[in-house]
């Protein structure tokens, strides 16, 4: 007979472990399932701002690698300026240990732990769901939280997720000389330039530099160039490159379906990441916590959980919409004017101080959007020609 549980949560990254965590330390009795062996590498830049760590009841330190509060920025190797925020913005993390604290806080709550356990199928139905893993084990629970990536392979088997935008995304490990290393310390590098957007950048690590970049998705098959040319101009083009990896990126922009009556989608396969900096990991925690509030609602039979849906929408999308208005005027203005644009940011302190307050979570993208009020006219204007 299949395993039952509470909750069962599919995927153990951001979004995963902290909805695991807080449904356990509830009294949930949660299944968690992932189907790589961890810790295992994840592609991604690793830039954790800081108001992350306000949203989280543990430290960050054991993980940490850097803390950045300078951003060297330039536009194709030219009209490079720093911008410094006083105090760091952002830690640097490699991503396989840094999901591994997450997890193992889940686990300490009683959240049930199987790795290697891909999901083969779904069944949903009146009184719960069911799911199969490779290798045939069964459980069933009331609830699924799919927070498996933007692949999502389970959001599909829901019927959940169709019609999220996205843009790709690819990075390298580039272990570079130890005085390169020492270097880049405090530091993130961003190289703007891309057309019709996009950016490169390069941020610190203990042992490594994390390269990468960023593109619409009809340029993927560029990205391997881009930044073999990006690590030429940064004079890397010699260094040994531990692990390469592409990934892509999903955004929702409206009201696509993200939950129903058993199932409902968190972090990346729902498509929660803002479109200015393309940084995702806040907008998981937040949506883990919010699935665990909304599945331990559903338990107690005070809401149905695709309620859950209307919390996102009221608690994370005005700050993702804000996040692609200030992306399509920054790039827009980027695309159309770039030396002048570039000039007028540099000269300004306010769009780069505005950034880094967010981004420690002194503010929010939708405070800042409505500070400057032209800042949405202008903004909606470009979308609508998009």
């Amino acid at each position: 007979m299949p395993e039952h549980f509470d909750a069962i949560v599919v995927g153990a990254g951001p979004a995963g472990s902290t909805a695991a965590r807080e449904l356990a330390a509830a009294g949930a009795r949660v299944l968690l399932l992932d189907r790589e062996h961890f810790p295992r590498y994840k592609a991604c830049g690793g830039g954790i701002p800081r108001r992350t760590a306000r949203v989280l009841p543990f430290p960050l330190d054991p993980v940490v690698e850097d803390e950045v509060s300078l951003l060297d920025i330039a536009w194709r190797g030219r009209c490079r300026f720093v911008r410094d925020s006083g105090e760091p913005f952002a830690a640097m993390v490699m991503r396989d240990r840094f999901d591994a604290l997450l997890l193992d806080y889940a686990q300490r709550a009683g959240a049930e732990f199987r790795q290697g356990s891909p999901v083969r199928t779904l069944e949903a139905a009146p009184a719960g769901v069911s799911v199969t893993t490779e290798g045939g084990f069964s459980a069933g629970a009331q609830f699924l939280i799919a927070a498996d990536g933007a692949h999502s392979p389970v959001g599909k088997m829901a019927g959940l997720g169709a019609g999220l935008a996205e843009c790709a995304a690819y990075e390298v490990e580039v272990r570079a000389p130890a005085h390169r290393v020492r270097a880049n310390r405090a530091t993130a590098f961003i190289e703007l330039g891309f057309r019709p957007w996009g950016y490169a950048w390069v941020f610190p690590k203990a042992e490594v530099l994390s390269v990468g970049i960023v593109l619409p998705p009809d340029q993927a098959g560029t990205m391997k160039q881009q930044v073999s040319a990006y690590l030429q101009r940064l004079g890397l083009g010699g260094a040994p490159v531990d692990i390469s990896r592409g990934h892509k990126i999903r955004f929702r922009r409206g009201a696509e379906r993200i939950a129903d009556d058993r199932v409902l989608l968190a972090g990346d396969a729902a498509g929660l990441a803002d479109e200015f900096t393309q940084e995702g990991i806040f907008y998981a925690i937040e949506s883990g916590r919010i699935a665990a509030r909304a599945v331990l609602r559903a338990l107690a039979g005070q809401a149905p959980l695709f309620a859950y849906q209307r919390d996102i929408d009221r608690e994370l999308m005005p700050e993702l919409r804000a996040a692609r208005l200030i992306a399509h005027m920054f790039y827009g203005m980027l695309g159309r004017f770039p030396g002048p644009w570039l000039l007028a940011t540099r000269a300004l302190p306010y769009l780069w101080d505005a950034f880094f307050a967010v981004q420690r979570g002194e503010s929010t993208y939708a405070r800042e959007v409505h500070r400057v009020p032209i800042l949405p006219a202008m903004a909606q204007r470009r979308l609508a020609q998009t």
